[in-house]
């Protein structure tokens, strides 16, 4: 008979989730880009971690309601992102950048473009990135007359 061996059941160390790598940082905000411009609310707020803020104030339900309410009076958006830098730390990547959107708000004869530049803060939740903090400037926002080909 073979003589048992008992091993004393010790929780497992505290598991830091991996560094977010720039290359998924950047994957990350190319599909975050692809689902602003389809306007589907639950696939864009996806990326927002449950705890994120918006410039320093908002919170994830009012968030969600004003770009509700973009996508509700759009006939479409498009959104192009210049990423300057992207930053790793240990538990988050900051990436910094520059974003011009433009709006065709329905029934209005022109369309908004909007440039400044953002800043989000990332981290690993779940398994997921998501975003914590997402705070942006706007340099200016004009009225361009519209037109049904815009790009």
């Amino acid at each position: 008979m073979c003589p048992l061996y008992l091993r004393a059941q010790v929780p497992p160390l505290f598991e830091t989730p991996p560094v977010i790598t720039e290359m998924e940082a950047r994957e990350f905000l190319d599909e975050y880009v692809t689902q602003y411009m389809k306007m589907d609310i639950n696939a864009f707020m996806a990326f927002f971690s449950n705890d994120a803020i918006e410039n320093r104030m908002l919170k994830y339900a009012d968030i969600r309601e004003i770009y509700r309410g973009t996508f509700d009076n759009s006939d479409f958006l498009h959104y192009s992102l210049e990423i300057y830098s992207v930053q790793t730390y240990a538990q988050s990547t900051t990436v910094t950048g520059r974003y011009e959107v433009t709006q065709s708000i329905k029934g209005k004869t022109f369309k908004k473009v909007y440039i400044g530049n953002i800043q989000w803060d990332l981290i690993r939740e779940n398994g997921s990135l998501k975003i914590r903090e997402l705070n942006y400037g706007r340099d200016y926002a004009r009225d361009h007359p519209w037109h049904p080909y815009p790009y």
